[in-house]
């Protein structure tokens, strides 16, 4: 089993910002290259065009890989989908990675600089407000099943050695760089800008590089990162030397099959009842190959025989994967999205309009055939998407129900507040129907016991304008009195209703609880 993987080929991450992610992705291996001088003495045609040689050669190279994206996804996914344009792919610059083990599984020698890898690194802004990071890199040729193991989790510590731009290095620290980065600039500029080596003490991973793209890109953005990423590893094994065909390969090594499937030391250390729920089924339409994908990693093997795994084959399983994950998101992004709120109703109806919309982008898959969308969907099944759905719903309604709560406070206060001003109203408005009350109430007899209540008015009547006043006066104190009362009275509830004490208050005498530490029996 030695010789058993070659061409190995790791895709890692998925970042999202809020939620950030990546991927490892295969790429050729690293070369380092200079860029050509022009000597002063050949003709400036010649000079002009080695330039647009020069230039129209890098602008290809990273067009590439969006251009074989695009032609995927225009067969893929369905066409109102892309038209409306719901993200931008952009092609960030690469780094350069030294890994512990080189071609054969050898461990690499100490201060070692042969054959490395070049990591391309690929970002997807969705409108939706999730990023996806692309790492992609090349594994070493001829490893074993074991030696894959050790290097596919995002943690693994793999990297002896880093090359980065200093344009990534300045985004991601700022003026900070010169004091905080390890290693020394390379004499040269390459593709115009400055690289800088550095030898690790001790082994970095690939999330340590995930995380350095994460801060270069929030700062560029302006824009704090969540904290939240998701890790997917996806990995292709391109050539299998060590058998003939797939059915001499799962008899020889199908323990070892199943260790690189799960990602487990030892799967015989696995109950026999629970190894079969956690070998996913083979995805793939054809012979040539066998795609397993679960909820953790992505798995390909091209079986001998057939034609070696292609770059393009790689990148259409990614977009598979990766519309998995864009939905995974969205529905993860919209549950911490309506579950933060400070109860405005403003606040809580642009909430509500984003979850809106962003339920309706969830709920139209973007696949176009069958296949692939039942790919999706029994990942997003692993995910228990389903269960935050149903919560986002949820809180949609509990959503809508601050809402009307809202709405019937503003009710109320509108109302109370038409009912003060036509109170205002009717006191400064009180004097003349005061006035015009004492007259009718002068013109009544006050015999018998109907004239009883009236003696008052009758009193302040015969004492003309200066009665009049009187009666306004003790209007207008009337009313004072009954608002200070029932303002009390609220303030006197609500202070009652602080000042008692949580918890049940036991009706009898006190009663102490002791307890006593167990003696020798």
């Amino acid at each position: 089993m030695n010789d058993a993987l070659e061409d190995g080929r790791l895709f890692r991450w998925m970042i999202r910002h809020p939620f950030w992610g990546a991927r490892i992705l295969s790429r050729p291996t690293f070369r380092r290259s200079r860029a050509s001088s022009s000597d002063p003495a050949q003709p400036i045609s010649d000079s002009l065009r080695e330039t647009i040689s020069f230039i129209e050669q890098s602008v290809a190279e990273y067009q590439a890989v969006n251009a074989i994206q695009y032609h995927i996804e225009r067969d893929l996914l369905r066409a109102p989908y892309l038209a409306s344009e719901p993200y931008v792919r952009l092609r960030l610059r690469s780094a350069g990675q030294w890994l512990t083990r080189m071609n054969g599984g050898e461990m690499r020698p100490t201060g070692s600089l042969e054959t490395g890898t070049a990591a391309d690194v690929l970002l997807l802004i969705h409108r939706s407000g999730v990023l996806q990071l692309t790492i992609a890199l090349r594994l070493p040729d001829r490893i074993t099943v074991e030696q894959y193991r050790e290097m596919s989790f995002g943690s693994s510590e793999i990297v002896t050695a880093s090359r980065l731009s200093e344009p990534i290095l300045r985004a991601a620290y700022g003026k900070r760089a010169e004091r905080h980065l390890a290693g020394e600039w390379e004499d040269g500029q390459e593709h115009g800008v400055r690289w800088r080596m550095a030898v690790h003490e001790s082994p970095a991973s690939i999330s340590d590089l995930s995380v350095l793209y994460q801060e270069a890109i929030a700062r560029t953005i302006k824009s704090a990162p969540s904290g939240e990423w998701f890790c997917y590893p996806v990995a292709f094994v391109d050539k299998v030397v060590c058998c003939d065909s797939e059915e001499s390969f799962k008899q020889a090594h199908e323990r070892e099959l199943k260790n690189a499937i799960m990602r487990s030391p030892d799967v015989s250390a696995v109950r026999s009842g629970r190894i079969a729920s956690l070998i996913p089924e083979d995805c793939s339409l054809t012979v040539s190959s066998s795609w397993y994908c679960n909820m953790s990693s992505s798995l390909e093997v091209t079986w001998p025989g057939t034609r070696d795994g292609e770059f393009a084959q790689h990148l259409q399983r990614l977009v598979i994967l990766e519309s998995a994950l864009l939905q995974y998101w969205q529905i993860r992004l919209l549950d911490r999205r309506v579950g933060v709120t400070n109860g405005r109703v403003r606040q809580v109806r642009e909430i509500q309009r984003e979850a809106i919309f962003g339920l309706r982008e969830y709920r139209d898959s973007s696949i176009a055939f069958g296949d692939a969308m039942d790919v999706v969907e029994r990942l997003l099944g692993e995910w228990r998407v389903d269960r935050l759905y149903g919560h986002v719903l949820e809180s949609i309604d509990q959503l809508q129900q601050l809402v009307v709560a809202a709405e019937s406070r503003r009710s109320a206060t509108r109302a109370n507040m038409l009912a003060g001003i036509a109170l205002i109203v009717a006191i400064f408005l009180g004097l003349p129907a005061i006035d015009e009350t004492l007259t009718i109430a002068k013109k009544v007899k006050s015999d018998g016991l109907l004239g009883i209540p009236l003696k008052p008015f009758h009193a302040l009547a015969s004492r003309g304008e200066k009665g009049t006043w009187i009666g306004y006066l003790v209007f207008l104190a009337s009313v004072i009195v009954c608002l200070f009362s029932l303002s009390l009275r609220r303030g006197w509830s609500r202070s009652r209703n602080r000042r008692k004490e949580p918890g049940i208050s036991w009706p009898l005498e006190a009663r102490v609880i002791r307890r006593d530490d167990a003696q020798d029996s």
